[in-house]
């Protein structure tokens, strides 16, 4: 007689089946996307008004969707962008967690210095309402990890993702239009001290790195 495992901690099993072939290609994949990011965050005071498109393609994080819909790219580039980046980045982390179980949650909080409080909050939000959770956090890795932990169907997924992408993407393009003003107020700023803003942005990714990875030095789950 086999006896399912049982779940521990928020009801996710610890007991998985043999990761798939194509895991480390998910590990390689979700590393190049969070360096991408990174850089993102790191040249976004001068390419938010010289190459919006290429930031939105390195990083959408709120942030910079704001910030590139307040400024003269068109609503389509600005949507269809996005809605590649912010569903790519989903599907990698879904993916891992479907291929690595756990133990990616325990990768973000050691490396990407997301706490451990917020990963059971989240845990529990998904496990009685992951129909609301999914759409709503449509750009949280933790989210995606955690829908592939417990193998969220693709039909659904894919139903649930696009719904809260295209509410996400759409929202922010209106507070950019409402806030358009103040918007433009810190394009023209950071236009004009394009320097010395790149540089302080890359000091400040580098600093935000090395604070996540120290803090998650004695991380546990």
């Amino acid at each position: 007689m086999t006896v399912d495992p049982e779940p521990v901690g928020d009801g996710i099993a610890d007991e998985l089946p043999p990761r798939p072939w194509w895991a480390p290609l998910t590990l390689v994949a979700f590393v190049t996307l969070v360096v991408c990011s990174y850089i993102g965050t790191a040249v976004s005071t001068k390419w938010v008004n010289t190459n919006p498109e290429a930031l939105l393609l390195l990083s959408s994080r709120v942030r910079h969707l704001v910030a590139v819909a307040g400024g003269g790219i068109a609503f389509w580039s600005y949507f269809w962008i996005g809605f590649f980046r912010l569903g790519l980045a989903f599907v990698v982390c879904h993916l891992i967690g479907r291929a690595y179980g756990r133990t990616v949650l325990i990768w973000f909080g050691k490396y990407l210095g997301v706490r451990a409080e917020q990963i059971h909050k989240i845990m529990d939000m998904f496990h009685h309402a992951e129909w609301f959770v999914i759409p709503f956090f449509a750009g949280s890795n933790v989210v995606a990890a955690i829908s592939g932990i417990t193998r969220v169907s693709a039909r659904r997924l894919a139903v649930l993702l696009s719904i809260g992408l295209v509410v996400r993407l759409v929202f922010w393009w209106l507070v950019a239009r409402i806030a358009d003003d103040q918007i433009d107020t810190v394009l023209d700023f950071l236009n004009k001290y394009q320097t010395p803003a790149l540089i302080v942005s890359v000091v400040l990714t580098v600093v935000f790195v090395g604070v996540n990875v120290r803090r998650g030095r004695n991380f546990e789950l």
